[in-house]
């Protein structure tokens, strides 16, 4: 497994890249293989951000994202929110492969910080995967995000995103 830790403001201590490394390592107890796990810190005023993104096989992508005035407090929170991630990711991906062989996997996302060009100020570069509806529906929860681009089985472009009135649509290509 591949560690990765940025900061925003410079480096960290020794011994507090220690503690980082053995809390993140306790993830392996509940998911093998992981590929990567990249854990970004940054810090606003009093505030610790800290946003963990972890890629296991076939490039499933988890992620979560916690604030807190101490640092260690936060990647806590972190990791426990990523621990009910796998939970649930395996509870319905073998739930699954008892109904059918799974045919698809999560995009892998490469990021880039973009150039200042008006007010975009991130460009993500990510695969598509063919997947149904249900499987982009479980990989938005998972990243805890509001939108998920994917393809159908067809081949057509499509977003699933979660509705003010907490439902979901979608929105298909022609």
């Amino acid at each position: 497994m591949e560690l990765i830790v940025r900061t925003q403001h410079g480096h960290l201590s020794p011994t507090t890249r220690t503690r980082i490394d053995e809390k993140v390592h306790t993830l392996t107890r509940y998911l093998r293989p992981i590929q990567t796990i990249t854990v970004d810190i940054s810090q606003k005023d009093k505030h610790h951000r800290v946003q963990l993104t972890l890629v296991g096989e076939h490039g499933m992508l988890l992620r979560a994202e916690e604030r807190a005035e101490e640092l260690m407090y936060a990647i806590d929170q972190g990791i426990a929110t990523l621990k009910r991630h796998i939970e649930r990711y395996k509870g319905r991906h073998w739930r699954n492969t008892q109904r059918h062989t799974p045919t698809t996997s999560a995009p892998v996302v490469a990021e880039s910080e973009a150039r200042a060009i008006n007010d975009i100020v991130r460009t993500k570069l990510f695969q598509i995967q063919p997947m149904s509806d249900e499987e982009a529906l479980e990989q938005m929860e998972l990243l805890s995000h509001s939108f998920y681009v994917y393809r159908d089985h067809e081949q057509h472009v499509r977003v699933v995103y979660r509705r003010a009135d907490g439902r979901y649509g979608i929105i298909v290509t022609s």
